[in-house]
């Protein structure tokens, strides 16, 4: 029996093993195949029959669950515009088409061209970000957390620093802004209450000790009822040549008139930090803008070789930031999701339909539903959406969804009362075919 175990070399030539060489690489098939050979050989010690066929489908199932683990493309159906686990916001074809043509090969990183010589990182990009915002100064690194982290350690390293307890955030993956004070030798001083936090609060904290009044977004809660909080102008007031405003904006907008808005912080805080790849539509980084001396204390500080950002994300930003320049923001993914009429994305709904299979159309519910912004921007607020749901007789919803993450294009969808759903805010048009087809492969 043990005879029958072909060699790894013959099935790595195998017509359904080979596309996962050039996909996963060849030394993740070869580990797939003898791994499930050591299986097989197991079947046969228990006497189990030998079956090729099911032993290439166990190696096509090893390696498909390897080429999960890849960063690559998937269809957001969730129900959440800026989804953390999917990459936030999306870039679009535009954006990375000009960044193609300009990065293929060499670039002027850190290169001043008229005058030949050594210069600066992300010259271009943070002036960008200074002429959109006011800002006087501005600097990118690699995360917001980034942002915190160095802001505080350099102004703060050794001294106090006075937030509100209703601000003592913590983020996705468990970035708590009190771990983050201690990592940077700072001395947390926490004022008022969760909910009421009023400007009085921190006029009896400060002392000779204290450097930074910091003020955090609530970016991924909101609370409501009986709360106060002063606003960035009243703590303004009570800053020194010596006691710093630093507003963690946590995602960050240059177009909402909002709690939020980037412009209308400056106008108050001393220095201002957000993300790059929320609702500004770019990719991970930390942007720091503010007055010019700080900005300019943090670029020379050591810890900057550590958070700097690379060609690709300098790229990313200066052509995301050129359109809000040239006020065509609309033009990015996100902001085009988020402004799509909801008669838009019924007619995505409706096409959709109409590449279904009349055995199937029965199964599938228009509903009405809700996005959400996600990402940690704008928790209270969420865009009116429609979806559809998948319900099928003797279909769990689990089976599903199983289903659909395992097409060529993985569709992410939801589980909400025991029932599969899809948003469709957030499906691009080009995409409802794929989504139809697999759907229609749902019945054999």
């Amino acid at each position: 029996m043990y005879k029958q175990i072909p060699q790894v070399q013959k099935l790595l030539e195998e017509e359904a093993i080979q596309p996962f060489i050039t996909t996963i690489g060849h030394p993740f098939v070869v580990s797939a195949i003898r791994d499930t050979l050591d299986m097989e050989r197991k079947n046969i010690a228990d006497g189990k029959p030998f079956d090729y066929a099911s032993l290439i489908g166990a190696i096509v199932a090893r390696c498909r669950a390897t080429s999960f683990e890849k960063l690559q493309r998937v269809i957001n159906g969730t129900g959440v515009l800026l989804h953390t686990n999917l990459g936030r916001a999306p870039l679009g074809k535009e954006v990375l088409q000009n960044i193609a043509q300009q990065l293929y090969g060499y670039c002027n990183l850190e290169y001043t061209i008229p005058a030949q010589k050594r210069g600066k990182r992300g010259g271009f990009a943070e002036k960008l970000i200074c002429t959109i915002t006011g800002a006087e100064d501005a600097l990118i690194v690699n995360n917001n957390a980034a942002s915190i982290f160095l802001i505080l350690h350099h102004f703060a390293h050794g001294k106090e620093v006075v937030i509100s307890r209703g601000e003592l955030i913590q983020i996705g993956g468990g970035f708590r802004i009190p771990d983050i004070m201690q990592q940077a030798g700072c001395t947390l001083v926490e004022v008022g209450t969760t909910n009421i936090t009023r400007q009085n609060d921190y006029i009896k904290a400060l002392t000779p000790n204290t450097a930074i009044i910091l003020s955090a977004h609530r970016s991924n809660f909101y609370m409501k009822g009986f709360t106060d909080s002063p606003t960035l102008q009243q703590l303004a007031a009570l800053k020194t040549d010596s006691l710093l405003l630093v507003k963690d904006l946590g995602s960050g907008n240059f177009i909402f008139n909002d709690e939020d808005n980037v412009s209308q912080a400056l106008n108050h805080a001393d220095i201002v930090c957000f993300s790059g790849d929320k609702l500004l539509g770019a990719c991970q980084a930390g942007i720091i803008a503010g007055k010019k001396a700080l900005i300019e204390e943090l670029r020379n500080n050591p810890l900057m070789r550590i958070m700097r950002v690379d060609k690709i994300t300098y790229f990313i930003i200066q052509e995301v930031l050129l359109r809000y320049a040239n006020h065509q923001h609309c033009t990015l993914p996100v902001w085009d999701m988020m402004k799509q009429d909801v008669t838009i994305i019924d007619k995505k709904i409706k096409k959709l339909m109409k590449k279904l299979n009349a055995d199937i159309k029965p199964y599938i519910h228009h509903t009405a539903s809700k996005t959400a912004f996600g990402g940690g921007a704008m928790p209270h607020k969420v865009l009116p959406d429609y979806g559809i749901i998948i319900a099928i007789d003797g279909k769990r919803a689990g089976d599903i969804a199983h289903h659909m993450v395992h097409q060529p294009v993985p569709i992410i969808g939801y589980i909400q009362n025991d029932a599969y759903t899809l948003n469709f805010r957030t499906i691009d048009d080009n995409d409802i075919a794929s989504i139809a087809d697999a759907i229609n492969s749902l019945l054999p």
